[in-house]
């Protein structure tokens, strides 16, 4: 999920906070920058974030990294330019965000005074152009900016015209042209609402660094929030646990089947692990999104503890419950902790300084990140054994999770979600009818997933995306014919892979061109004195390209053959040279 923080360096941002001598527009735009990088930290570092600094330019100050530091470095060497031009950054974070791609939820948030602008580059002189005009090509770069997630950080107080003028031309600039977008503003005090000016507000509670983080952190749990779910793994009690899901599930528009209004569908709270498949049945199949899974630890806080051994916490001791359905496998797991508990009960009560040690290191509580885990244990076991989990996220809609290794050699737990249905990967089949190799029959095999003698991905074809590909196959073709016949097979094979390209796409005309371009071939070199073989074998060519019977795709064009020795028992000896059509 990468983010984008562009920030207003326009001489506006200068002016100091009403009642706030001692702080600037741009201060607390960079202490926010700090608040929300620290939250990102506090999260894990999964972001990748890119700082923009914009005015009537914009410029990337620090490319999009996970090294929060230089952002940090960056923000403390800042200079103020001129006026503000939220539309200039806007088509710079386009291009920036290209290399994404249209998986992966991109961010953008921008620290600014809402500033209006001035001129044509103004937010008001933009509304009045686009008027009417979103199908043009001028305006194609909305179409990209309306899948970003877009906040504003809107820095100022309700008190200031130049500020409440700007937040509401933003947010006609959100509605116009279809933005997914929110402005993150402080809420006027009382007597500002009544309309009470005497009072002589300072503005001290409206806008200062305990508002600011406080907008901050309301944006955080709005747009950067990990998705929490159970994931569980088979009908074990224990093999059941909470998991994070970064970045968030994004809802699914599901389309009705007859024209009716399309359903929102989310993925459930819990994860069913349906079975484990080989990497190589899955392959790549088409998905909507992929997100971390990543153990949910819980951080706790320290407490004082006094030392000796009487303070040291003992492992919890099961509580048995006949009537618990899991009562033999609670039984059998508490005979086992005693058993291994008692070489550490008999060193205790011996006293001897060697085994101390050892009560104490069994002894001592487990920290969250000792504990056992299902997604560490599912991770470490798909990786060794190169395998992928099928799990189920609704009704009807699967995913799958592997393990998968960064270009750092960092192993990582992913989560592809698939789009619904049971059909979504058409070699295994229907996915609710997949079962175990045990279920075959003796001498039955498999019949999914479909294995391909010849994968069409790995044969060559033909591309004619740009002239210039279609004409260096032409002049390919000519080059063999000049060189007949002793590339007399390289040129009918160069010959029938283009008339097969030609047909496959509809493109008869191909055809009649370049039996003209034979033609005029033939002409060339019968007066340059060429080889009558070479002559003929061009002159048979153009014929079969315009025959109708050579229009079949499946038809190959073969060179012409000399009359052999056994034909002339039967039909008049051709002259030297002849050949039999």
């Amino acid at each position: 999920m990468p983010t984008i923080i562009a920030l207003d360096t326009s001489l506006s941002m200068l002016r100091p906070v009403p009642g706030r001598n001692d702080h600037t527009y741009q201060s607390l735009a960079l202490k926010g920058i700090q608040h929300l990088l620290d939250n990102l930290t506090a999260s894990g570092k999964l972001e990748h974030v890119a700082l923009v600094l914009y005015t009537t330019v914009c410029e990337l100050k620090v490319d999009f990294t996970r090294d929060y530091d230089q952002i940090r470095q960056a923000i403390k060497k800042i200079e103020p330019l001129d006026k503000a031009c939220l539309l200039t950054m806007l088509k710079t974070s386009v291009n920036l965000m290209a290399t994404w791609g249209t998986q992966n939820l991109l961010q953008l948030v921008v620290f600014t005074d809402c500033g209006p602008g001035f001129g044509s580059t103004s937010i008001a002189g933009f509304l009045d152009a686009y008027a009417g005009k979103d199908a043009e090509p001028e305006y194609a770069w909305l179409k990209a900016l309306a899948t970003y997630n877009l906040n504003f950080i809107c820095l100022g107080v309700h008190s200031d015209l130049y500020f409440t003028r700007g937040v509401a031309l933003h947010q006609q600039l959100l509605d116009a042209a279809g933005l997914k977008g929110q402005l993150f503003m402080t809420k006027p005090v009382k007597n500002m609402e009544t309309g009470d000016a005497s009072t002589g507000c300072s503005h001290k509670s409206e806008l200062g660094r305990t508002a600011l983080f406080e907008l901050i952190e309301r944006m955080c749990e709005c747009s950067y929030k990990l998705t929490e779910v159970t994931l569980k793994c088979g009908h074990y009690f224990r093999l059941e646990g909470p998991v994070l899901l970064w970045p968030p599930p994004m809802p699914y528009e599901q389309s009705a089947p007859y024209g009716g209004d399309p359903t929102i569908r989310h993925i459930d709270q819990r994860i069913d692990v349906c079975g484990f498949l080989a990497l190589s049945d899955i392959g790549s199949p088409a998905t909507l999104s992929r997100h971390w899974v990543l153990p949910k630890v819980e951080r706790e806080k320290p407490t004082r503890r006094s030392g000796g051994l009487a303070s040291v916490a003992k492992p919890p001791k099961l509580t048995l419950d006949v009537s618990n359905p899991h009562y033999e496998l609670e039984k059998l797991e508490q005979d086992i902790r005693d058993f291994y508990m008692k070489d550490t009960k008999e060193a205790e009560e011996s006293g001897d300084d060697a085994d101390v040690s050892v009560v104490l290191k069994h002894s001592q509580p487990q920290t969250e990140q000792q504990k056992d885990n299902l997604c560490v244990l599912l991770h470490g076991a798909l990786k060794q054994e190169n395998m992928a989990a099928l799990v189920l996220l609704g009704e009807k809609w699967y995913g799958f999770m592997y393990s998968y290794t960064d270009l750092k050699k960092r192993s990582n737990f992913m989560l592809n979600i698939l789009p619904p249905g049971s059909h979504v990967i058409p070699w295994l089949g229907d996915l609710e009818l997949l079962g175990f190799p045990s279920d075959l029959a003796p001498g039955e095999t498999a019949s999914f997933p479909v294995r391909a003698e010849r994968r069409s991905y790995s044969q060559s074809s033909v591309v004619w995306i740009r002239q210039a590909s279609l004409q260096s196959d032409v002049q390919k073709v000519l080059r063999h014919a000049k060189k007949m016949p002793d590339k007399t097979q390289h040129f009918y094979k160069e010959l029938n892979r283009i008339r097969r390209a030609a047909l496959a796409l509809g493109f008869v005309e191909l055809l009649e061109a370049l039996a003209l371009l034979l033609e005029k071939e033939t002409t060339q070199l019968t007066l340059n004195g060429v080889s009558t073989e070479c002559t003929l074998q061009l002159q048979h060519a153009a014929t079969e390209l315009r025959k109708t019977s050579n229009r079949d795709i499946k038809s190959t064009i073969v060179p012409l053959q000399k009359a052999t020795a056994a034909d002339t028992t039967t039909a008049p000896a051709p002259a030297q040279g002849g050949y039999l059509y």
